[in-house]
């Protein structure tokens, strides 16, 4: 393997890492807009992403350590360090990983914000103790007693 097939590597994988931040980006319209039925779809593509990121890190491992380098990130550092142009396309990936790790940073805040909300909303609807719900399945409030009869 060569200096070349590792660079193409790199540039591979930067685009991958670029277009799993596009589909973050997507969630993340998403959940701020609560069109929340795109999410089965967009977590589908994220994990196929995810599949093909692992995948292309393995390849630039397989380079790197074919080129004589440790397969990590210390490897790549060190190759970086004999070529400006490996520099130049390790400073890339890392920067789109960094990039989209921040996407992805922002869009567990925005679910956990949604968690939170739909946790309170469901204990407004269930009143106070959990017991029995104050809405029934046909959105009409139950009535709550204290268990004796009024007519008795």
């Amino acid at each position: 393997m060569t200096t070349e097939a590792l660079l193409n590597a790199l540039s591979v994988e930067t685009t991958a890492i670029g277009t799993f931040s596009a589909l973050l980006g997507e969630e993340q319209q998403a959940l701020v807009s609560g069109t929340l039925d795109a999410l089965p779809e967009l977590t589908e593509r994220k994990t196929r992403a995810v599949v093909e990121l692992s995948a292309l890190g393995r390849e630039r491992d397989a380079h790197l350590q074919a080129l004589g380098f440790t397969p990590d990130e210390a490897g790549a550092t060190a190759a970086a360090a004999t070529d400006a142009r490996i520099a130049t396309a390790w400073n890339a990936l890392l920067a789109a990983a960094a990039q989209a790790k921040r996407a992805n940073d922002t869009n567990g805040l925005l679910i956990n914000t949604r968690l939170t909300y739909t946790q309170q909303a469901l204990n407004v609807l269930y009143g106070p103790g959990n017991n029995a719900p104050l809405y029934g399945p046909d959105g009409r409030t139950t009535p709550r007693s204290s268990g004796g009869s009024v007519t008795a």
